[in-house]
């Protein structure tokens, strides 16, 4: 029985039909808000998926907050997340541009979590 599940296993490889495996994470690029700032208007970077480590410094609204590096600061949509002000995070994040000068420039937040060294 093992011998013609192998069998049907390899058959069913040779023909191109792996078992699906679920769709990993997108890459994050690791970056500073300069140079998030620096893609405005450049559609080829919306949507991109970046990493910024730095603080959030101010809650604007419910989902809304600014957030620095020391290189610059830009808005985050957090989404479901509460964020933590004045405390040291890593931002894992979408570029979400603001299209013909209406919105904002901002990163829409997928995950967080606090650094290493506050």
């Amino acid at each position: 029985m093992k011998k013609s599940v192998l069998v049907l296993v390899a058959f069913s490889l040779s023909l191109g039909l792996a078992p699906a495996t679920p769709p990993s994470d997108p890459p994050y690029h690791l970056t500073t808000v300069s140079w998030v700032i620096s893609t405005r208007d450049n559609l080829d970077q919306d949507d991109r998926y970046v990493s910024l480590i730095g603080k959030v410094t101010k809650k604007i609204d419910d989902d809304t907050y600014w957030f620095t590096d020391g290189t610059g600061s830009v808005r985050l949509d957090s989404g479901d997340f509460q964020l933590p002000v004045g405390r040291k995070v890593v931002i894992g994040g979408r570029i979400d541009q603001a299209y013909l000068g209406f919105g904002h420039l901002e990163v829409d937040v997928k995950q967080w979590h606090y650094a290493k060294n506050p």
